[in-house]
């Protein structure tokens, strides 16, 4: 597959101009078959209820998710909280960035944008995910900065909230995204999606998969996706991006399985920024200081000068051997290697509170790179009355971090806000130059667990990783354990207490001239979390609620140094639940009550009294609530839908005297499914951000504007 990025403004290919064509076309088609008066073109209504699992019939719920070294588990029988999101969700919301995907959880939080800023990234209960070891395709590590995974080529998305140090190894105790690719289906499958929104792109995506050979040995999938045209960022903003994937699969007999796949992307997004940097004064001079917030600005309006663009290529491809070699045992090896190149040729600000503000316009190639293999053992052992479920694996990684020997940038140009300027183009090099790596990692592992079913109603978990971790100047072992029980007094009902350590790298001072340690590196750091909770499910609703307290290491910075000492301690309440209500009714709704301080920070006397100490943490809500619900309309296949979530106040800056202001956000749906041609087809209709709120995602370190209203119109037709 071949795919030219070299325009940094692009026109509608003859495909997607046909594809608008298409996209009418079949529009009025299904409209004139619905109102034709001749009985013989006249299509009945018929009443469509999916019940497949993860469906709208389910309530979206999934039961099960994998967790890493513990691998495929039951949502009700794992003592952490884990939620799943479907592939059917992701349709019906028409999900185009793991930010909409996420959003009906109330303790997940986007904190940038992926259309006006680089790529979502995402806050859990407070913590920032790790880009560099939290995000993974089918359990194994991809590099998630900086980029935005293409979902149209994934089944679904896992998280695992607050600390995996067991489950995924080194990492942020923010959570584990995993993305589950999409595999082989049984039956054949023939889709075709066409979409486009209200600010004029348009997205066709296919979607192929089934099996041949004798008995089905051989399986396939393939996806391919095109997406090009003006995002809703005026004047200037636009986006082009192409993708490509395949699985295969061959079962070599009924007990060995290989699989393989491979994935590649090419994003452009025009008009997109680093973010908007409250500094007081919008003096670039002023970079390490923090000032009140601006006013929230609409967010299609265009801040970036229209000729900016942020570029990105990424190519993944993995592959695993699974082997039943016994009734009970299975050895599984896996690998995945990921590598980046990107060119951000895009703009950042510093901005005053009344809104004037500086542009500095930057280009600095960079690339990253990773790649894991993990094999892992699992199996069951039976000793007298108690049985053991038992996990070894060992895994190996590592990952790169590179800039091109390219890097320039400086001031375009101030404005205000509330009229942003469009300076022309400096016409600085952004052609890659190979500089080597910035930063190099290497991670090895060695765990082992039991899990002891006493009976059945109590398990008891016990499980520890080995670490060993290489970074310059540092080489670090140590031991992260977990253990859990879990108690099921009845047969739809568990309790567990759960308790995870987790290690991640020690920060890096920023690259700052006024600081006395730039660039210094410091060593790893262990975070912990203790956990209890219940789990109740049924034939048609689901429900949890869980108490977690989380320890978390602290760097910031001290007067002009940048210092790794004290804590950050979060402790909350979490609450969730799915339902189908009736016949026509489907709700999921989620709550988390949230308690961040900092702790134990040290001033520049040492006498163990900081400035930070008892300070919220920076960027977190006190209390969100989201939901979600559906409506199947009687006697009609018409399902209508709406969402909502709500995002407390949270202090901007890390001395808490500034705030971002709490903000209300609505989403609005329909779908209607019937048959065209004998082919089965579903079109969806989205509003997302029906009042058009203007708020501000971020923290102290960057603000982006949320996305405005968003009009989204899709067709899919399953052959």
């Amino acid at each position: 597959m071949s795919i030219r990025l070299a325009s940094p403004r692009l026109q509608l290919t003859p495909v997607a101009a046909a594809l608008q064509v298409c996209f009418v076309g079949l529009a009025f088609t299904a409209a004139g078959a619905h109102a034709a008066d001749e009985p013989e073109t006249a299509l009945p209504a018929v009443r469509v209820q999916s019940t497949a699992p993860g469906s709208a019939g389910s309530a979206y719920r999934v039961e099960d998710a994998n967790l890493g070294a513990l691998g495929a588990k039951k949502l009700r029988d794992t003592p952490f909280t884990v939620d799943v999101f479907s592939r059917d969700l992701m349709d019906n919301k028409q999900a185009s960035s793991l930010a909409d995907v996420l959003k009906g959880d109330a303790a997940i939080t986007p904190n940038t944008n992926g259309i006006n800023g680089l790529t979502t990234e995402i806050v859990v209960r407070g913590s920032t995910v790790d880009f560099y070891n939290s995000y993974k395709i089918d359990g194994l590590n991809m590099l998630g900065w900086s980029t935005e995974l293409p979902l149209e080529h994934y089944e679904s998305v896992e998280v695992l909230k607050g600390a995996g140090g067991f489950m995924y190894g080194f990492g942020a105790p923010g959570a584990i995204i995993n993305y589950v690719s999409k595999r082989p289906t049984d039956t054949p499958l023939r889709s075709v999606t066409t979409s486009v929104t209200g600010s004029g792109t348009v997205l066709l995506h296919g979607d192929v998969g089934g099996r041949f050979g004798d008995d089905g040995r051989f399986g396939y999938r393939v996806n391919l996706v095109d997406e090009q045209g003006d995002t809703y960022v005026d004047d200037g903003g636009h986006i082009k991006r192409r993708s490509g994937s395949v699985a295969l699969d061959w079962r070599i007999t009924p007990d060995i399985v290989w699989s393989v796949d491979a994935l590649h992307q090419e994003r452009t997004v025009h008009a997109a920024y680093y973010g908007v940097h409250a500094n007081g004064s919008g003096d670039p001079a002023d970079w390490d200081v923090i000032g009140a917030p601006p006013a929230a600005i609409d967010g299609n309006r265009r801040l970036a000068s229209s000729f900016t663009y942020y570029r990105t290529r990424a190519t993944t491809y993995g592959t695993e051997v699974n082997w039943r070699f016994a009734p009970d045992w299975n050895a599984r090896v896996a690998y995945r290697s990921w590598e980046q190149r990107r060119i951000p040729y895009y703009s950042r600000f510093t901005a005053a509170p009344d809104g004037t503000y500086s542009e500095i316009q930057l280009a600095s190639p960079g690339r990253t790179e990773t790649e894991q293999v993990q094999g892992i053992v699992t199996g069951k052992v039976v000793t007298g009355p108690v049985a053991h479920d038992l996990v070894f694996g060992a895994s190996r990684s590592r990952f790169s971090v590179g800039e091109s020997l390219q890097f320039d940038g400086g001031v375009i140009g101030t404005g205000n806000l509330s009229n942003p300027g469009n300076f022309p183009d400096p016409g600085r090099n952004a052609a890659w130059e190979d500089g080597g790596f910035l930063r190099a990692e290497r991670q090895r592992a060695l765990f082992v667990s039991d899990t002891v079913h006493l009976g059945s109603q109590w398990d008891v978990l016990v499980g520890l990783r080995h670490n060993k971790f290489d970074r310059e100047p540092y080489s670090e072992s140590k031991v992260t354990p977990t253990f859990a029980v879990i108690h099921r007094p009845l047969s739809w009902l568990s309790a567990y207490a759960s308790y995870v350590e987790s290690l991640e790298q020690g920060a890096t001072a920023p690259l700052l001239p006024q600081l006395s340690n730039p660039g210094q590196v410091f060593p790893p750091l262990k975070s912990k979390q203790a956990e209890i909770g219940l789990k109740a499910e049924a034939d048609n609703w689901s429900a949890s609620v869980a108490v977690f307290r989380m320890i978390r290491p602290l760097d910031y910075l001290r007067g002009n140094t940048y210092t790794q000492d004290g804590r950050s301690e979060y402790d909350g309440l979490e609450l969730s639940g799915k339902a189908r209500l009736a016949r026509d009714w489907t709700v999921t709704a989620s709550g988390v009550l949230l308690d961040a301080k900092n702790k134990k920070t040290l001033d520049g006397d040492g006498d163990g009294v900081g400035d930070l100490d008892g300070k919220r943490v920076t960027g977190t809500s006190r209390g969100q609530v989201a939901g979600y619900v559906e409506y199947n309309v009687p006697s009609l296949p018409l399902v209508v839908s709406g969402g909502g979530r709500y995002v407390s106040a949270r202090y901007h800056d890390n001395q808490n005297r500034y705030t971002l202001p709490a903000y209300t956000l609505l989403d609005l749906g329909a779908r209607y499914t019937t048959r065209i041609g004998g082919t089965d087809t579903t079109f969806r209709f989205n509003i997302d951000n029906v009042a058009d709120k203007a708020y501000w995602l971020g923290s102290d370190e960057r603000l982006t504007q949320g996305a405005p209203r968003t009009y989204k119109l899709s067709a899919q037709a399953k052959f």
